[in-house]
């Protein structure tokens, strides 16, 4: 047995664990609550990246959009995380042993590096491309491959969701 799965086998028997799992209201409100912030955070996400694609909001400076929307797509991944942590918390060996709960960690961890390689590159020359209808290649790479991403998380998640 891996040092893995008997952290996530002991982890499912703690008493917050089993609290969470076997509670009427607990498990179905952190359930709900992570996928509002989902909506919330994905949402914002999105049309963020829609923006660096030169898809929507062509006429509003990339910073503008991105200082209004940050805030909320932020947020809403804090709330995802605690949430989400909860959740894993709730379930870790079902989790551990499911290959889609898998997947989405490895898309989840993509999405991330992809966020920090943007804010760390193409952000910081973004005065020189602000205002432009159509954002360098650079930045348009960045936003179709966060909605990628994104999207694949969440369908991960939806999998892991129903599967056994």
């Amino acid at each position: 047995m891996s040092a893995i799965f008997d952290f996530c086998h002991w982890l499912n028997g703690t008493d917050i664990s089993t609290a969470i799992r076997e509670s009427t209201l607990a498990f179905p409100l952190i359930e709900g609550t992570h996928l509002l912030a989902i909506g919330v955070s994905a949402g914002t996400i999105a049309f963020t990246d829609l923006r660096l694609m030169g898809v929507v909001m062509k006429k509003d400076p990339a910073s503008k959009v991105l200082k209004a929307l940050l805030p909320f797509a932020i947020g809403g991944f804090i709330v995802v995380l605690i949430t989400g942590l909860l959740l894993f918390l709730a379930e870790a060996q079902k989790s551990y042993g499911n290959l889609w709960f898998r997947f989405k960690l490895c898309f989840l961890v993509a999405a991330g590096l992809n966020a920090l390689v943007f804010h760390a590159g193409i952000y910081r020359r973004m005065n020189k491309w602000d205002s432009d209808d159509m954002p360098p290649g650079k930045a348009r790479m960045a936003g179709a491959l966060s909605l990628f991403l994104w999207a694949m998380v969440i369908w991960l998640g939806r999998q892991f969701a129903y599967s056994s």
